[in-house]
């Protein structure tokens, strides 16, 4: 009988006994009374990490001389500078805080570090979002926009174009990197494609919930993937009533953290769109702790705003204002309202009393059936990672819980994906570069597969709308560690039968502690490893309105990958004939990049090009004019990855040939 703490497991398991932790080396010897007290105690690996020691360099003699003073800690479980503030008398005394904590601390009932860990520290942070000071977004050095600039980019960008999209989320995608960020490139790349402007604007001041109802807000302005610089939403109303915009206008919300509802309102108003569409990345449209934490730390489900589990909440203080200025925008606009998955609308539909038009499911990506490797026989500990931002909503405090109480075992060997300036130094861990960039979309993917990870940390502790990461471990042929509340993450796991559900944080260490963990690994690995194929579609270009009210996702299959190519700023270049693939280049053109509207089925993403010629001259497959986003070479074609740069100074000519025999799912473009 499984435990009641493991919710859901892809094997029947069993614990197995975990190797007994290997011998620890005798602590050196200095003849010193304070040196030979804290030695036994001064983690070696982990202090060098945060001290930024190297291999000649002493731990214990450098906390000693200099490390405790600096406020550095010498192991997981002594926090110095706690003890030095809570304890002043021997910050007076000018007493090495270990020291007196081995020696007299600990009998004398004093604690080495604060009661509760991590969980007490969050919420003795967490605050009224309107009381956080806000932060400054936008690039130091960002231009201000005058109204004649921003009219002529504006015309610019709309010479020739169908139609215009309104964009609006809470930071510069063009400038920070993240899973909306990307997914919004995404859709910037497409609508451009289809011969639609796209205008992005984001707060240039950060803040956790509206902007205050009387400030104007200096908005970051983007177009066509151009940061183009700060204006304020005075001026961007202006633009908007210019008499050059296309006739067809859409308004996207992604987030409106920062924003002030009213000023969306006659942003959208002004535009005239004839569609509007409210995302549920997180929900923001429920509560301004769009995580849905009470004070920051467990999922509350959304209770009602009058009820006493949201007046104990710091987020209740400002709930039932909060909720008037989203009910206000809701009733102006009539969203069609998209969540990436069935967990996120469920949610909202359960909790909402906002009006809408329709509501529906769009997944961010689906996952196809992909190459099967055969079993092999484990090597080594079993590979155990954590992928992203070490950050309590991502699930990393259970993570470094388990690592702590793991160091100087040799059971498991734990690995942080992640980019450098996020990774941790901790004793134990691998640290792993990876940054996922809109052209390199799969880089965690790969990484993942190139470590030949096993299980997959996501252990989010509130209900994740879609969670990238969940998917990439599976793609690269990981199954993934998920909590009961970890809301999309522990679904895909039971879809997808790729993982074991855990009650709680608890239950991640018994799991592991417990050796039940050896067992799943030692299952997994006598199975084929399956890696998926990942299809990202879940973009608003990739909708049709005439088709919203229908519950299935629009999609058949075609033999046209809807190839589009478009030059370096985003403006389409047409064929030379309809239906042809021969392209005469405007002048002065250094660039082009050829991009798929569709997205591709077996054998794999992207469109194969069997030839590329530039004025005539036929280019090798391993061109080095070939940029981003090209597979490597095969047999007589070459795969793009759906999204390809090709340089291309001076040239007037393009023509290439599709490889045959490729099938692709259509994903048709809203309008």
């Amino acid at each position: 009988m499984q435990p009641d703490w493991l919710v859901w497991s892809r094997f029947p398991l069993r614990p197995l006994a975990p190797p007994p932790p290997a011998p620890a080396a005798p602590p050196p010897q200095y003849g010193d009374w304070v040196l030979d007290t804290i030695a036994p105690d001064v983690d070696g690996a982990f202090y060098r990490a945060v001290a930024g020691l190297g291999d000649g360099d002493d731990p214990v003699r450098h906390f000693a001389e200099r490390g405790w003073q600096a406020g550095l800690n010498p192991n997981t479980w002594f926090d110095t500078k706690f003890y030095l503030d809570f304890y002043p008398d021997i910050a007076e005394a000018g007493m090495n805080p270990l020291f007196h904590f081995i020696y007299y601390g600990r009998a004398e009932g004093r604690l080495p570090a604060r009661p509760g860990g991590l969980p007490r520290h969050v919420v003795e942070q967490a605050r009224i979002p309107s009381r956080r000071p806000p932060g400054w977004d936008a690039p130091d050095d960002a231009p201000h926009l005058d109204t004649a600039a921003l009219g002529t980019a504006l015309s610019a960008a709309c010479r020739g174009r169908k139609a215009i999209v309104l964009a609006v989320s809470h930071d510069c995608y063009v400038h920070v990197t993240g899973g909306m960020q990307i997914l919004i490139a995404d859709e910037q790349a497409l609508f451009n494609a289809d011969r639609t402007a796209y205008l992005h604007i984001a707060p240039a001041i950060a803040r956790f919930t509206f902007a205050p109802p009387g400030e104007e807000v200096l908005l970051q302005v983007s177009l066509d993937g151009v940061f183009l610089g700060l204006a304020p939403e005075s001026m961007v109303e202006a633009a908007l009533r210019a008499p050059f915009l296309p006739p067809r206008r859409l308004l996207i919300v992604h987030s409106l953290l920062g924003h002030r509802a009213t000023a969306l309102a006659r942003l959208a108003a002004v535009l005239g769109a004839v569609e509007s569409f409210f995302w549920l990345h997180d929900y923001a449209a429920l509560c301004e702790g769009f995580n849905l934490l009470r004070n920051d730390i467990a999922h509350c489900h959304a209770p009602p705003p009058d009820s006493t589990a949201c007046r104990i909440c710091v987020y209740g203080a400002e709930r039932h204002a909060y909720l008037a200025a989203m009910a206000s925008l809701f009733a102006a606009l009539r969203f069609h309202v998209l969540a990436p998955s069935r967990v996120a609308l469920d949610l909202f539909l359960a909790r909402t009393a906002l009006p809408f038009r329709t509501a529906r499911v769009h997944d961010n990506l689906v996952m196809l059936p992909g190459e099967a490797l055969p079993p092999e026989p484990p090597t080594g500990p079993p590979r155990i990672a954590f992928a992203g931002f070490a950050i309590p909503p991502k699930g990393w405090p259970p993570f470094q819980r388990l690592l702590q109480r793991q160091a100087g075992h040799a059971t498991y060997r734990f690995l942080h994906f992640a980019v450098k300036s996020n990774q941790v130094k901790m004793t134990g861990l691998e640290k792993i570069d990876v940054e996922v960039r809109p052209r390199d979309r799969f880089a965690m993917v790969t990484a993942l597969r190139a470590a030949a990870v096993d299980l997959v940390a996501v252990l989010s502790p509130w209900p994740e709308t879609f969670s990238f990461v969940a998917h990439e471990a599976f793609a690269a042929g990981a199954d993934v560690i998920a909590l009961e509340d970890g809301g999309n993450v522990a679904a895909a796991v039971r879809r997808y039968r790729r993982g074991v559900v855990l009650r709680d944080a608890d239950a991640v260490l018994r799991f592991f502690e417990e050796g039940w963990a050896l067992d799943y690994v030692r299952q997994q690995a006598a199975e084929p490893r399956e890696l998926p194929r990942l299809l990202l579609t879940g973009t608003t270009a990739t909708l049709d309105p005439a088709r919203l009210t229908q519950a299935a996702p629009d999609s058949w299959q075609t033999d046209d990958p809807a190839l589009v190519v478009l030059a370096a700023d985003g403006r389409p270049i047409a064929p030379d004939a309809p239906g042809c693939h021969r392209y005469t280049l405007p002048p002065a053109t250094a660039a082009i990049r050829l991009v798929s509207r569709h997205a591709i089925a077996p054998p794999r993403h992207g469109v194969p090009i069997a030839r590329l010629a530039l004025d005539g001259a036929e280019l090798a497959l391993d061109d080095p004019r070939l940029a981003e986003g090209w597979q490597p070479p095969e047999p007589g074609r070459r795969w793009t990855t759906g999204d390809a740069m090709l340089r291309c100074p001076g040239v007037r000519r393009l023509d290439f040939t599709l490889a045959p025999g490729a099938s692709w799912r259509r994903v048709p473009l809203a309008g």
